[in-house]
């Protein structure tokens, strides 16, 4: 077992020391841009005291993502995977008991750095996005064949963040001979699932427990569903009794199998999807005068860097006052950011200012997060990606 070792500069590692596992190339000593990308590598302080045993991504900001705070873990031998594979799924379990349909990986949130699995039953949506794991794949399958046991696996490496590591993207069957779609279940609604196709690994598991609060607060409601993807949100609405429900989406793949969700479970005759950029049809609908009981806001991400943070507040403020102008009064506005640089409360001031806009007042009824299956470490921020937010809107 080789490993290279590398230090850290003096007063750099009070942020590791307290739980956050990456390690900035900035904070390291000269020479760590000469070691293999993705070798096993133990790092110091500059005392000569042990840090931590990681996967080295020399060419990146990120230049190594510590997995152990343990020396004696081989992160080259299926074993280290193994286990982490197996508290993983414990963890799942213990939470959701019998789910097969979940995130089974959720990278540093489940000590497996740069690496998502998502399950749909018998089969596995896996996304690498650092060179430490990919150079792994061979002992990553043969744990999850020993752990897991699925009928296959999909690779969605198709994320841009794979490029700020010198690695290619693509999507492409992994093993096994997966079928085009799969249908799951998400809390009593099915949802069918393209393995290749679609956004991200194939489903947002993150929002099923926002999706399943919002449709508890939609009985007898019509719904508009904006930024919709593959109709979740307006789905669960009419599960739980809304009334009727429109999902829009500018894509019309994502639109055409929103319409297919709605058959499968019966909703074909309350449901409307509607191909059509969000911000453009908010105002649309906005200058037509329509009302909703309720409506749903779930955009992508707007900041994808802190320096591009105040632009997504504009944004965010500019769609939640459409929004909030399209709830009657006493309805409710489930809005939501998947943007990590725009923190909670800066998210909140903006609905502030769009509530100003708006002429609304607004009561805040939840704040909520990703699912658990999505888990969040305290000591590393960003794990916690996903701010949900309802609110009832008043004049």
């Amino acid at each position: 077992m080789t490993v290279e070792r590398l230090s850290l500069r003096p007063k750099r590692d009070k942020r590791v020391r307290a739980g956050h596992p990456w390690i900035f190339s900035n904070e390291l000593e000269p020479g760590f841009a000469d070691v293999q990308p993705g070798a096993m590598v133990d790092v110091f302080d500059s005392s000569g005291a042990f840090v931590g045993r990681g996967m080295a991504s020399p060419h990146s900001l990120i230049a190594v993502r510590l997995c152990s705070r343990l020396r004696k873990e081989d992160l080259d031998s299926p074993y280290y995977f193994e286990e982490r594979l197996r508290q993983a799924v414990a963890y799942r379990e213990a939470i959701w008991p019998g789910r097969r349909d979940l995130r089974l990986v959720h990278a540093e949130g489940d000590f497996l750095p740069g690496l998502i699995i998502d399950r749909f039953g018998d089969w596995l949506s896996v996304q690498i996005n650092t060179v430490g794991m990919e150079v792994r794949k061979p002992q990553l399958r043969e744990a999850l064949e020993k752990v897991v046991g699925p009928a296959g696996a999909v690779l969605r490496n198709d994320n841009k963040v794979r490029e700020l590591e010198g690695l290619a993207l693509g999507r492409e069957v992994w093993w096994g001979e997966p079928p085009d779609t799969v249908d799951i279940e998400e809390n009593g609604v099915t949802y069918r699932v393209g393995l290749l196709g679609g956004q991200k690994t194939g489903h947002f598991y993150d929002q099923s427990e926002n999706r399943r609060f919002a449709g508890s607060l939609c009985r007898g409601r019509t719904v508009l569903d904006v930024y919709a993807n593959s109709g979740g949100f307006a789905l669960q609405a009419l599960a739980h009794g809304a009334t009727h429900a429109i999902a829009i989406d500018k894509s019309a793949p994502n639109a055409g199998i929103a319409q297919v969700n709605a058959e499968l479970n019966g909703f074909a005759d309350r449901f409307e999807a509607v191909t059509a950029e969000g911000n453009r049809d908010l105002e649309r609908r906005v200058a037509l005068g329509e009302r909703y009981g309720a409506v749903v806001l779930d955009p992508p991400a707007f900041a994808k860097s802190k320096k591009t943070a105040g632009n997504a507040l504009r944004g965010y403020t500019r769609i939640n006052a459409l929004g909030m102008t399209l709830v009657k009064p006493g309805g409710f506005l489930f809005t939501h950011s998947c943007s990590y640089h725009v923190h909670e409360d800066r998210f909140i001031d903006a609905l502030q200012t769009a509530a100003k806009t708006a002429e609304r007042r607004l009561r805040l009824v939840r704040r909520g997060e990703q699912a658990p299956d999505h888990p969040v470490l305290p000591g590393v921020p960003e794990t916690r990606y996903l701010k949900s937010l309802v609110f009832q809107v008043l004049l």
